[in-house]
């Protein structure tokens, strides 16, 4: 089965280095909560991990202007599949690939 794939641009942290970011939807929770596995690990000041769980950085948007193309501003967290444990990493823009 197929996936969609999304590239992640990262506007903050502003010293980012490591480019954009590469990676397939795992699951989509209703439009409000994207989980994504990365072609990379991030590291985060706890633990690394490659899911990213994308929220809409805008409040009461969701991820439906995605499937006409358009980008979607987002907040990104790093999970811990383990513990659970989340941490907020990066804010930016998400788009299929």
């Amino acid at each position: 089965m197929n996936r969609p794939t999304v590239r992640i641009i990262v506007l903050e942290p502003s010293d980012w280095n490591q480019g954009n970011l590469f990676g397939e939807i795992l699951s989509d929770r209703g439009g409000e909560k994207l989980k994504v596995k990365l072609t990379q690990s991030i590291k985060g000041g706890m633990f690394s991990s490659d899911i990213l769980i994308l929220t809409p950085f805008i409040k009461n948007e969701t991820f439906k202007p995605l499937q006409q193309y358009y980008s979607v501003s987002i907040n990104g967290s790093i999970i811990n599949e383990q513990t659970n444990e989340q941490e907020f990493v990066i804010i930016g823009n998400v788009t299929y690939d």
